[in-house]
């Protein structure tokens, strides 16, 4: 009797653990499922913008109504210039989100190190390449291997002040124009207009090695180790050497460009849609009129237009991956995301289906641009013949270190003696940090 009591109290207490676990289960089943999302306030960009948490928030909306029982959470108000150093922090106390916005110079270190998922099978499986510009989606590479998808690229346009061109009877360059006529030009315009002497009118102003480099069809890279003594690279150099020869001892700047004393001015995307149209025309180049073309070229089809692209990476800790996965196939890839960060954001989109929109198409020629602004057909030009902005994406602080080595090379006149030097100090400091 009590053997039998026993076998009934145990299935008594097993039929109640059951169903507390099966209702336990169900419970946990009907809890939403957390995506945490990592980005930062304001623009990638670095211009002034109120807009771009709007347009993730009509994003995340969307995603959520689709997919009942998934939240997706981020942190807001993360200032960019802090990002980095927050992300870092997050990562290495293993509380990383599950999705979050990398650059193209963040990448490769968090890849190298493990802490992003590879998304290479997802290329071959559900991600269709030709959606992409092919700029932007290599933008997500680190050694060939997909470890981000591209959310908004920025290309660097050349921005033209037409009245001192019209002044000196010269003709707005054409689509597909070469070194050889940027350098003619520049030579005409700089000059001394009121006679005291001085030079007060120049052709150009920050065209510096990169946009040089990218013109002669240089690569940094090849086969994964970097090569500043190419012949690509040391053309690119001269080049600069001579066209800022034509300033003599005059440091020419920004600030000339914005006053109306240069003809050329380096200018990216997002600057062109933020300081062409009302307000913030009346802030900046409000005494000349100015627009924008394609980059020049060594020769008119040599791809020579630098692009950043901002990315969405996913930690390779993630607790929601499938989730997390999709939302950001969601961000990169939906027609109404993406042609809502076009009409919201100041740079463009990394699809062309987007670009060649009309409503892409009546954005640009909205009136407060003026009647020859940049049109769709030529953005889409441009970023189809773009290059990386970072080839091989180099860590921050290594293009920085780069960069003031190669100006002090041309300060110095002394290119073909220092570039060797650079190739060592820069591959130690590839050692360094991707031992």
């Amino acid at each position: 009797m009590k053997k039998i009591r026993k076998i009934r109290g145990s299935r008594l207490f097993l039929g109640l653990l059951f169903l507390f676990l099966l209702a336990g289960g169900i419970w946990w089943q009907r809890q939403p499922k957390l995506v945490r999302l990592g980005v930062y306030a304001g623009s990638s960009w670095d211009v002034p913008t109120q807009t771009e948490e709007k347009v993730l928030d009509q994003a995340i909306a969307r995603f959520e109504k689709t997919h009942p029982g998934v939240k997706i959470v981020y942190e807001s108000g993360i200032p960019k210039n802090q990002y980095a150093s927050w992300l870092a922090n997050q990562i290495l106390h293993g509380q990383e989100p599950d999705l979050y916005m990398v650059s193209s110079t963040e990448l490769p270190v968090l890849a190298a190190r493990g802490a992003v998922e590879d998304l290479t099978p997802l290329m071959d499986k559900q991600v269709d390449p030709s959606h992409f510009y092919p700029v932007a989606l290599e933008a997500g590479k680190y050694k060939n291997r997909q470890y981000a998808l591209p959310f908004e690229s920025n290309p660097v346009l050349m921005c033209v002040n037409k009245n001192l061109l019209e002044k000196e009877g010269i003709a707005i360059p054409k689509e597909g124009w070469t070194l050889e006529e940027f350098y003619t030009i520049c030579q005409k315009v700089t000059r001394d207009t009121d006679g005291d002497g001085e030079l007060d009118q120049f052709g150009s102003t920050d065209y510096t090695w990169r946009e040089a480099l990218a013109a002669h069809g240089g690569q940094l890279f090849s086969q994964d180790n970097i090569n500043l003594t190419s012949k690509e690279m040391k053309r690119s150099l001269y080049f600069v050497e001579k066209l800022e020869a034509l300033h003599g001892n005059f440091n020419v700047t920004s600030k000339d460009f914005d006053e109306g004393k240069v003809a050329f001015y380096p200018m990216t995307l997002a600057q062109y849609r933020t300081y062409k149209p009302y307000p913030y025309h009346v802030a900046k180049y409000s005494n000349f009129t100015w627009t924008c073309i394609p980059m020049p070229g060594a020769s008119g089809s040599t791809p020579s237009t630098l692009v950043d692209t901002s990315l969405f990476a996913l930690s390779s800790r993630a607790s929601a991956s499938k989730e997390a996965k999709e939302f950001m196939e969601f961000l990169t890839q939906d027609q109404q995301v993406q042609q809502e960060l076009f009409r919201q954001s100041q740079g463009t989109s990394v699809l062309p289906s987007v670009v060649n929109s009309s409503e892409s198409r009546d954005l640009l020629k909205a009136d407060d641009f003026g009647v020859d602004s940049l049109t769709n057909r030529t953005l889409d030009q441009i970023m189809k013949k773009a290059v990386l902005s970072t080839p091989g994406n180099l860590p921050d602080d290594i293009w920085d270190r780069l960069d003031y080595l190669i100006h002090n090379a041309l300060k110095a006149k002394d290119i073909d003696n220092q570039l060797p030097q650079i190739q060592k100090i820069i591959e130690e400091m590839l050692r360094e940090k991707f031992r």
